[in-house]
């Protein structure tokens, strides 16, 4: 009976466990958002290589975010595709890893579609669409082929990616999304350090010569 019953709590604990994981797996976008990455730097370009993917985010269901993923090709076809990934299971038919948990750190582990987990190696700062964006990024490689992604570490959604194969390199920026505004560089003014007395004797003075100046040339075209 003792037996039965401590399995009994130990099975309960590790729902428990699972379910405090699912809970704790967010998705960072919502409908509507979406983000375009496009090539940016590398070799020349196959036809048959994407010149830029675009990611919409078409819905969110607890954990389950549906995204409708357009590729533009080098050769300039297009390929549209929906596309599910749950970031608490990690289960859905993304073909590449647009979308991690968000708010995720280096040093834990995310499920990479196709692959399996991968450890986040670290974080940085970089600018993404007009606006200075944190990132978390890893590395991962496929056959001959080493593909480097940059997540935004506030809503996961994918930044960046490099694919490095024996001498050449592609990677793939994003450039434009409706998620965040790109930032505006303020004017620069002087300052003027006077006090506003002087300042005022500035103005005056500047004002009285436009006025002379003026009747000057008045004058000058009267008599003329």
């Amino acid at each position: 009976m003792m037996k039965a019953t401590a399995m009994g709590v130990i099975a309960m604990l590790l729902l428990l466990g699972i379910g405090l994981a699912y809970a704790e797996a967010q998705v960072g976008v919502k409908a509507g958002d979406w983000i375009k990455c496009d090539y940016v730097s590398g070799g020349n370009l196959p036809s048959d290589t994407p010149q830029w993917v675009k990611v919409e985010c078409l819905s969110v269901i607890g954990t389950t975010a549906t995204l409708h993923v357009t590729t533009h090709l080098n050769s300039g076809a297009e390929r549209t595709e929906i596309m599910t990934w749950d970031v608490a299971s990690s289960t859905g038919n993304l073909t590449f890893q647009a979308l991690i948990p968000a708010n995720s750190n280096a040093g834990d582990t995310v499920q990479i579609a196709g692959y399996g987990g991968l450890i986040l190696a670290g974080e940085r700062t970089g600018t993404y669409a007009g606006t200075s964006r944190t990132v978390v990024y890893a590395s991962l490689s496929q056959g001959e082929t080493q593909f480097t992604y940059y997540w935004d570490k506030q809503t996961g959604v994918v930044l960046e990616i490099t694919l490095a194969q024996a001498s050449s390199s592609f990677t793939y920026k994003a450039t434009s999304t409706n998620i965040w505004q790109a930032s505006s560089t303020p004017l620069n003014l002087p300052t003027l350090n006077m006090p506003i007395e002087m300042l005022s004797i500035g103005v005056s003075v500047a004002a009285a010569t436009a006025i002379v100046a003026t009747a000057a040339i008045y004058t000058k075209h009267k008599r003329s």
